[in-house]
């Protein structure tokens, strides 16, 4: 996949892993084009980084996505790269209904439903393109549970599986569908979770291996510790679950009250 002169939408791009990301592609001359739900965010990542173009977007409400895909669609007639970051994690005691069910179905529809949605929206536009490709930012998680955050590691499964659905489904047309299944990054997102002998990565690191694997084609990308973590969970699925399930009482325990 050409990684240069490509006109890119990434979808929470306003901090984290979208704004890394967004960065590196930057860097290798492509139109970069954020989105997210934080006007504020936004404007201080274009101050930033003045050459990134920014829209406002709630990817999991169906009005805003649209009216983000018309002026997409008619201000950057040369899209041809969505990034399908934007995503949000509660952590969740099971055991003592710490999360409401409408914070679970915002959970849900942001991870899920808002990743499909635009893939569906822009599907028509990417396949007239010579060259297109949509990229799905998951989680090493997307293959096992976790006790501390059932919601989120679900969903991650769900894009997992719809990655490998549309990527067979579009073999044979000019869109290339990626996969990224990063480890615990170092992001507002995973401050509450602290994993001992487990070192976060850096959104920079992410966002570096990220683009240079998908320059040599690689459809799905597992980043440092994420790579070792899924191949011994299909080895030893147990040791890991036990793992994983050690680790919850204690990221459990001080849980904020929703």
């Amino acid at each position: 996949m050409n990684i240069s002169n490509n006109t890119i939408l990434i979808t929470g791009g306003s901090s984290g892993i979208g704004l890394a990301m967004a960065k590196e592609f930057l860097k290798h001359d492509n139109v970069v084009i954020i989105c997210g739900r934080n006007v504020k965010k936004l404007e201080q990542a274009r101050l930033l980084n003045p050459k990134l173009r920014t829209i406002t977007c709630d990817v999991s409400d169906d009005f805003s996505v649209s009216e983000m895909v018309n002026t997409v669609l008619k201000d950057y007639p040369s899209l041809n790269m969505i990034v399908n970051n934007a995503g949000m994690m509660h952590l969740h005691d099971v055991a003592k209904g710490s999360l409401t069910l409408e914070l679970q179905k915002k959970e849900i529809m942001t991870n899920i439903y808002g990743g499909i949605s635009l893939c569906d929206r822009f599907m028509p536009h990417l396949m007239k393109q010579k060259q297109s490709a949509i990229v799905n930012v998951t989680s090493g998680l997307a293959y096992m549970p976790f006790v501390a955050s059932p919601v989120y590691a679900a969903t991650k499964a769900a894009i997992h599986s719809y990655s490998l659905s549309i990527r067979a489904a579009l073999k044979n047309t000019s869109v290339s569908v990626f996969e990224v299944l990063p480890p615990m990054v170092d992001t507002e997102m995973s401050h509450a979770i602290d994993m001992p002998g487990m070192k976060k990565m850096q959104a920079k690191n992410l966002a570096e291996i990220t683009v240079s694997k998908i320059r040599r084609g690689q459809v799905e990308i597992r980043p440092g510790a994420s790579a070792m973590m899924i191949k011994m969970y299909r080895w030893f699925p147990w040791m890991i679950n036990k793992m994983m399930n050690s680790m919850a009482p204690k990221i459990l325990a001080d849980l904020p009250h929703y």
